[in-house]
């Protein structure tokens, strides 16, 4: 091979290394994180299924940990009110993240 040709395609090898690392290093991870906050607070028109179950399971996890909180709160002598309005605050949450995974009707 030519030196030419080497040079021409450790170029390309190395370009086509840093496009595939693109979302891992910094301004792109912020971007990225940056959607996927949005979409689990706003959710989407018509989700693919893959964001569709990861908001599922997020959904459920923190309604989990909001009655998890909520009993133990019930139980006066552990929580009282401030970690039962944390709950309550969780499990709202939750419920919003879980239904944002769901196709809605656009407007």
């Amino acid at each position: 091979m030519s030196q030419h040709g080497w040079e021409a395609d450790h170029r390309r090898f190395e370009q086509e290394i840093r496009s595939r690392q693109r979302n891992i290093v910094f301004p792109d991870t912020v971007r990225n994180d940056r959607l996927v906050n949005v979409f689990l607070w706003r959710g989407a028109p018509n989700p693919p299924l893959v964001q569709r179950i990861a908001a599922w399971l997020f959904g459920l996890t923190v309604m989990v940990s909001g009655l998890v909180s909520l009993n133990i709160a019930v139980d006066e002598r552990k929580g009282g009110l401030p970690l039962f309005i944390i709950a309550v605050a969780y499990f709202t949450l939750g419920i919003k993240i879980f239904w944002n995974g769901f196709p809605r009707k656009q407007r």
